[in-house]
């Protein structure tokens, strides 16, 4: 790609939306707890005990439990978490980039559990580790200090590209939370979601991968999403997001959801057209889509006169279309805007027409002075930036 591509990336991120690996992959060994039965025959009176269901609408999940005296606490309402007799059950979810199985689902916690946790595995190594596939896929093991070990079994279900998790912590030798585990694990259940939570979910699991700096696997889930909902403005526009992080290689596939997310205008916040407005200028630059770049390019620079790399890229345009004069005037005020820019603009192929000329040597060597403009950050074509906002389109779970 030439240097006329300057590249821009946001997160996307909704204020106030938590992660799915913050809820998913959470440990369950702390929080109070109610008095634990009496030992010796707990396994025995649990499997004679009522069974209690429990429901979680957000992530659309049911299971059951064995009645205990006094009653499971409830910690957040509507929610799954339960907590009672020493015992503390969650259930939470995180996002793969294609169609998940329960083992799928086990083999990405265990690698996100060690890779995203280094310190604090170093300081708590996970002890006793076993893995199972009855009722489904299983991971158990035991950590915290000589007093106060904990075990945690961790049992995983797959919906559609979602991975959801039940978690069952108590003290190591709980024998009544081993029996706890079992009978809710044999008694999940997942139930497909209503079209807008499934809606919401992938906008987040979309935008976790972007956090996460796993721009493929962000384009995975936003294109499955534009394809079940091919009028939804935010899927392509979060797919193109996608697509620049990429890079070159992806601007073929990105480009398409850029144009259609560019064609509904008020589905888009102004921040998120601009974004849109940049990468789908720069992708059309690298394609060769030049009349296309003009265009796109000639919105932005209305939309954000004071953006360097913008006129920058639409002086490029005008270069490759021959207009030669409109060239000059943007390459000027984007040389007001960053002066840096000149070091790229001298061996820039996309400004070849404009060599020879006087007026072009003299933005070269001694550029217009500094726009009195407010200090902005500075984002070079061909180079990945960040921008002053983080509109979102969402995975909470």
């Amino acid at each position: 790609m030439n240097q006329c591509a300057a590249a821009v990336l946001a997160t996307l991120l909704a204020a106030g939306c938590a992660s799915a690996r913050d809820r998913g992959l959470k440990s369950s060994a702390g929080g109070a707890r109610a008095a634990a039965p009496a030992s010796g025959d707990a396994e025995t009176s649990a499997l004679q005990r009522p069974l209690v269901a429990v429901e979680d609408p957000a992530l659309g999940v049911k299971l059951e439990l064995p009645e205990i005296d006094g009653g499971w606490q409830v910690p957040r309402e509507g929610r799954a978490a339960r907590r009672g007799a020493n015992v503390q059950l969650e259930v939470g979810g995180f996002a793969l980039s294609r169609e998940a199985s329960a083992s799928s689902c086990r083999d990405t916690a265990r690698e996100r559990f060690t890779k995203e946790r280094p310190d604090r595995s170093a300081a708590e190594p996970l002890r006793e580790q076993s893995i199972g596939d009855w009722p489904t896929s299983t991971w158990s093991f035991t950590r915290g200090s000589e007093e106060a070990l904990v075990r945690s079994r961790w049992a995983f279900y797959a919906r559609g590209a979602d991975c959801l998790l039940l978690q069952v912590s108590a003290p190591k030798d709980d024998q009544f939370a081993a029996v706890v585990f079992d009978i809710a694990a044999r008694t999940f259940k997942a139930r497909p979601l209503e079209p807008d939570r499934q809606r919401e979910v992938d906008l987040l699991a979309g935008m976790s991968f972007l956090e996460r700096r796993e721009p493929a696997s962000a384009l995975e889930r936003f294109e499955s999403l534009a394809r079940r909902e091919p009028s939804f403005s935010k899927a392509h526009f979060g797919a193109l997001m996608a697509a620049f992080e990429l890079g070159p290689p992806a601007y073929a596939r990105g480009l398409p959801h850029g144009l259609l997310a560019l064609k509904a205008e008020r589905d888009l916040s102004p921040e998120q057209r601009q974004l849109a407005l940049r990468a789908v200028g720069v992708m059309q630059l690298a394609e060769n889509e030049v009349r296309g770049a003009t265009q796109t390019l000639a919105e932005l620079v209305v939309r954000a006169p004071d953006l360097a790399e913008g006129q920058y890229n639409y002086a490029c345009a005008l270069a490759r279309i021959g207009d030669k004069g409109g060239a000059l005037d943007h390459l000027g005020a984007a040389m007001r805007l960053d002066r840096e820019l000149a070091k790229h603009a001298k061996d820039d192929d996309d400004l070849k027409i404009l060599r020879g000329d006087a007026h072009f040597e003299q933005l070269l060597n001694s550029p217009p002075p500094k726009a009195d403009a407010a200090p902005r950050e500075k984002m070079p074509p061909g180079e990945v930036g960040g921008t002053d906002s983080a509109d979102e389109p969402g995975q909470g779970e």
